[in-house]
């Protein structure tokens, strides 16, 4: 192979090397994806050796491009070429180890086992809304901190394919990438046609150029993804457009295989006589699992590259201590994943008698986003409702990055996948909003934000069935409960004022877990909380030391429980209240602390939604456990007996029932 601005005499060498490391690891592991590890090795190649700016012995530097792998289950291929580059967080054994438990080179891509991959992928299209939010991030710190000189300058790249390109999420996010011309994010389409049920066409009818262009993208396209010439010159020319740019790569799946072409290689491993036969028909005769020295020497120039954007950052972060220490000092705040949050700012506040628990965050809200100018709020089409705006700022457009509100029309789920991205980018974080039945629509991407240790932040307003009018369709009742099932994942329900400060603040403090705030529609009673022994997740809101039972509520049904606490001791049955705005939080608590909040009396949940999971804790649990009616918010609590004197009802009966039992 002739030598070029972009091809070495090695160029054939690595990208086979590539190829083999790939299909041995997943054939050792029996199993894996070998399909896309062989059509898109040029691909990966042509990146990483001639365009990526990445230091692979200090593969987080703050301003390196960053790579997504959107077709997650093309693992192997990444760890393959990362190793071929020189990354030092992988090595020969951890390839060997693919797919085995506790590996660094999982069967999907984690970063939170391997440092060199931004983010995890697996479900399809997420990567896609992962690297529009890394590439939202770059530009908006970039206009924050690039007065004096290109402080943040990097690049956003993607791998994706057809599967990814069928989801739906994939649409929502290139349309957003398109109206705020992220013009640093480059996309690059493994298109080989075959899925994994047979051929794409089978399913799919899609004009890429024309789908791209529609949303405000620069389309390019490769005829022969093996054309590495061809894919380094497409992507310069792509670091040069004004639009983010799409480089359609057309691929042979399992090129080199004896069922290349074909979907049996798509996730299958090959055989040992298969793999020795590619080996053959690729002229590949370096040993199992080597890396010839000289596929070493042409990637030499990846570290050499990666060094240079590397230090010259380092020159720019002295250029902006020497001449703003104060936006020098926000700099350094940021790459160490510190925000600010003073509790100062909340001591003055007024008493409420009666509110909504959307308008009490949301007004705290704007402190906190007046003094975090990295934190971005992103509407999905409902921050009227929500109340999650900085209303002091204008929204984000593809002129003016100077705001902290985008508006991302109705797409809940890349609202939350968009949001990962974001904050998998040092420096900047997200909070999103909808209301709390569409959380369905989020769930898919808050799993994957937990499994990365991501904190985005979503806010769920309208709660319950007092909504009232819009109807079951808007009335979450498994909501609550399917929110606490994500693992490393905190679900805050405030009740008040100052637990709706302990929210922000847990917001501010956490790096490593999502966020979801639950907030009401509707006005209710507010009862003085307590900001310290909300940040336990857990407390005692109305003591009584003499008390028959307790009463957990969580949210606005916290009032509804001092309503019933009081009818309840006009039958002579003493309460007890707690406020458990985050039952995850509460569980992290000491034993002792625990005992202390929950005793050893009879305990009552109420709250308005299913009440299954209740009765790990409560021994009589009063919620509901069918889908909502429509009509007016007392109308529809009513119906469902679960306004103060219904409820205080049920309990009298329960509790009468239960001390006939103990007799």
């Amino acid at each position: 192979m002739k030598s070029s601005k972009y091809i070495s005499k090695y160029t054939e060498l690595s990208v086979n090397t590539i190829r083999v490391l790939g299909v041995e690891a997943i054939s050792k592991a029996n199993s894996g994806h070998p399909g896309i590890v062989l059509g898109a090795a040029p691909i990966m190649y042509s990146l990483f050796r001639n365009h990526l700016n990445v230091n692979p012995k200090n593969p987080n530097f703050f301003n390196r491009d960053r790579f997504v792998l959107s077709a997650g289950h093309g693992s192997a291929l990444l760890y393959a070429t990362m190793l071929v580059s020189g990354f030092s967080s992988i090595s020969m054994d951890d390839l060997k180890n693919f797919r085995k438990l506790d590996s660094k080179t999982a069967g999907h891509p984690e970063n939170i086992l391997l440092p060199g991959v931004e983010v995890s992928t697996g479900p399809l299209g997420q990567g896609v809304a992962m690297a529009v939010g890394l590439a939202i991030a770059e530009k908006k710190l970039a206009n924050r901190f690039n007065t004096y000189t290109n402080l943040i300058d990097h690049y956003t790249y993607c791998l994706f394919g057809d599967g990814c390109m069928e989801e739906g999420i994939f649409y929502e996010a290139i349309s957003i990438a398109g109206k705020l011309n992220l013009n640093k994010l480059i996309m690059l389409y493994d298109s080989n046609k075959i899925q994994l049920d047979g051929k794409v066409e089978d399913s799919t009818k899609t004009n890429v150029k024309k789908l791209f262009k529609s949303v405000g993208w620069n389309y390019i396209k490769v005829s022969d993804a093996n054309d590495v010439n061809a894919i380094s010159s497409a992507i310069a020319k792509a670091k040069c457009s004004r639009k983010p740019t799409v480089i359609e790569c057309c691929s042979v799946i399992g090129y080199g295989c004896r069922l290349q072409n074909t979907n049996k290689c798509h996730g299958a491993p090959l055989t040992p006589e298969q793999v020795n036969e590619l080996r053959s028909n690729l002229k590949y005769k370096v040993p199992p699992f080597t890396i010839h020295n000289n596929v070493l020497s042409d990637f030499s120039i990846l570290e050499k590259r990666g060094k240079k954007f590397q230090k010259e950052f380092n020159l720019n972060i002295n250029i902006i201590e020497n001449k703003n220490l104060s936006l020098y000092k926000e700099f350094f705040d940021l790459i160490q994943n510190t925000y600010n949050f003073s509790i100062e700012w909340y001591k003055n506040n007024q008493h409420i008698d009666k509110g909504a628990t959307r308008n009490i965050f949301g007004d705290v809200l704007q402190t906190y986003l007046e003094n975090n100018p990295t934190m971005l709020t992103l509407n999905a089409d409902l921050s009227g409702s929500t109340k999650v705006t900085y209303k002091k700022s204008l929204a984000v457009n593809k002129d003016f990055f100077d705001a902290q509100n985008i508006n991302l029309g109705v797409r809940e789920l890349a609202m939350e996948a968009i949001g990962n991205g974001i904050c998998a980018h040092v420096g900047c974080r997200a909070i999103g909003s909808t209301f709390m039945s569409f959380s369905d629509y989020c769930k898919p991407a808050l799993r994957v934000g937990a499994i990365s240790h991501l904190p985005m932040v979503t806010v769920y307003s309208h709660d319950s069935i007092t909504v009232g009018e819009d109807g079951p369709t808007h009335q979450p009742i498994e909501q609550l409960q399917s929110l606490r099932a994500v693992p490393n994942h905190y679900v805050i329900r405030p009740a008040n004022y100052d637990e709706c400060v302990a929210a922000l603040y847990l917001i501010n403090q956490n790096k490593t877990r999502p966020i979801s705030i639950i907030t009401s529609r509707g006005d209710f009673k507010q009862y003085q909380g307590s900001f310290v022994d909300a940040l336990k997740g857990g407390y005692i809101i109305k003591e009584n030391k003499k008390h028959d039972i307790n009463i957990i509520a969580t949210g606005s049904e916290v009032a509804v429980a001092f309503d019933v606490c009081e009818r309840l001791a006009k039958k002579s049955i003493k309460a007890q209240i707690i406020s458990m705005p985050c039952l995850e939080l509460f569980n992290e608590q000491s034993e002792k602390y625990i005992d202390s909040v929950l005793g050893d009396k009879p305990i009552v949940s109420i709250e308005y939604g299913t009440t299954a999971a209740w009765y790990k804790i409560a021994d009589y649990a009063v919620g509901i456990d069918q889908f909502g009616k429509s009509g007016k918010p007392d109308d529809v609590v009513n119906y469902f007996k679960l306004d103060g004197k219904q409820i205080s009802d049920k309990i009298i009966k329960w509790y009468s029932n239960k001390n006939k039992k103990r007799r």
